[in-house]
């Protein structure tokens, strides 16, 4: 095939100083290593790896925000942690009530 078209593009110096070392310690200059990753991308139909978005983890403080919204969410009609106790405590003797029957 023809060689008739030209890529030219600004990067970071370091950028380029520090992948072209890597490439030579790999054999192949910085044009065959975008040559190959221009054919992997022809040949995949697609980048060759898979791409995706980190999401940040919550910090603990958030993890049980979001817990106690889903227990009130569960038990909207509750105001405090005595009736939660409460109807727990109720749950509870039902459950056992019926065991003893």
């Amino acid at each position: 095939m023809a060689k008739s078209a030209t890529i030219s593009m600004r990067i970071d110096g370091q950028l380029k100083s520090e992948t072209e070392t890597i490439f030579q310690q790999l054999g192949m200059t910085t044009t065959e290593a975008i040559k190959i990753f221009l054919t992997a991308v022809r040949n995949r139909k697609g980048l060759p790896f898979q791409l995706q978005v980190v999401s940040e983890q919550p910090t603990p403080l958030e993890q049980r925000k979001k817990a106690l919204d889903a227990i009130m969410g569960a038990y909207p009609l509750m105001t405090s942690s005595a009736d939660f106790a409460r109807l727990k405590q109720e749950e509870i003797d039902l459950e056992e009530r019926k065991f003893r029957q």
